[in-house]
């Protein structure tokens, strides 16, 4: 069984057949929104960060929304299996037994990132060697901006409504928002209708703009006026990133690595629900995506990936959902196995997929 799927845009996958995959090929790496999925390619992100990208001599950018932005700061610690290992176990043990509240929520949300970013994380974080962090968020305007959740439960069907006419129909209700580490000179820039402001990180705003990377609409606070960034409440920024697009936000050359539970990019969070709205190849032609086989994954306990509502099917056992999602990661350390052999070997030119 292949327990991972190497699928490439053009670029990549040309490379990639005559040249294999090199660590100094890659000069960014991109992670989605998706909660609780993350769990199931929590190890691969450990042996690229902790293993495969240990002796670079070049700066990698890194860009990620929602649990995409927690990960990847994790993976920016100067111990990053460490941290990677602490985020993976504080997402397992969430637990809600009075009832998943937005309070309580924020509350499990906030301890997360203490422990992921605790002990002088930002500082680390800015400083690291060779990884330029980035984190998306979106500066929600109109209704959803405001505190009411009645108020953001119209704004949000409102956007659902709009995303069927297209990618680009909420851009009166939604603006990017990218905070980068103040040395990487602009590389993630947004090249799409929506207006983009930039900010940058500084020890002093990088948790919050994190958290704030994660405040998904109606079931968690937004975050409002982040030092350095545009005033106003921010909210996740997977709502316009959900999967981000290398094509629409990387400005350099090189090999985009995408870490993914999917074989596929999804623009924006709302564009999920229209099954029709297929990421052009263009937008992956620099990305090399790594993803679970549907195969490795039928053959975890949970048998699919782990996924935000199984606090919900799972409510009443809460014991049963931490055993399956702690497979889930414990399996997941496979795929990272596999990934350090196809490099290592030159096998990755004979199983990557042209996307």
């Amino acid at each position: 069984m292949n327990k991972l799927r190497i699928l490439a845009g053009q670029t990549a996958f040309d490379h990639i057949r005559q040249h294999g995959l090199q660590q100094s090929d890659v000069s960014a790496i991109f992670g989605a929104s998706g909660a609780a999925k993350w769990l199931a390619i929590y190890g691969l992100d450990r042996a690229i960060f902790s293993e495969w990208l240990t002796d670079i001599d070049h700066p990698i950018d890194l860009f990620g929304t929602s649990i995409g932005a927690f990960k990847l700061a994790a993976a920016c610690r100067r111990d990053s299996a460490a941290a990677l290992d602490i985020l993976a176990n504080a997402y397992i043990e969430q637990s809600y037994p009075h009832g998943i509240t937005a309070d309580y929520i924020d509350k499990e949300t906030k301890k997360i990132l203490d422990l992921v970013l605790g002990g002088g994380g930002s500082e680390e974080i800015l400083s690291h060697p060779q990884f330029r962090y980035h984190c998306g968020t979106v500066l929600a305007r109109g209704l959803l901006g405001r505190d009411a959740v009645s108020s953001q439960k119209i704004a949000m069907v409102k956007a659902f409504l709009l995303s069927g006419l297209g990618r680009n129909a909420n851009v009166r209700a939604m603006e990017r928002v990218i905070f980068s580490d103040v040395r990487a000179n602009g590389a993630v820039r947004a090249s799409d209708r929506y207006v983009t402001h930039y900010a940058q990180l500084s020890p002093q705003n990088l948790h919050r703009a994190v958290q704030a990377s994660g405040s998904i609409p109606v079931i968690m606070s937004g975050v409002s006026d982040i030092a350095g960034g545009p005033s106003g409440t921010h909210r996740d920024g997977g709502l316009l990133d959900y999967h981000p697009l290398p094509g629409s936000l990387w400005q350099g050359g090189g090999i985009v690595l995408y870490p993914h539970f999917y074989t596929e990019a999804i623009a924006g969070w709302f564009d999920k629900y229209f099954s029709w709205r297929k990421t052009p190849a263009s937008q992956l032609d620099k990305a090399v995506l790594l993803a679970p086989s549907e195969e490795f994954l039928a053959s975890t306990e949970l048998g699919r990936i782990p996924d935000r509502r199984d606090f919900l099917r799972m409510q009443h056992d809460d014991a049963k959902r931490k055993r399956l999602w702690q497979d889930s990661a414990t399996r997941s350390l496979e795929l990272g196995e596999e990934f350090l052999q196809l490099v290592q070997s030159g096998d990755i030119a004979e199983r990557v997929e042209l996307i």
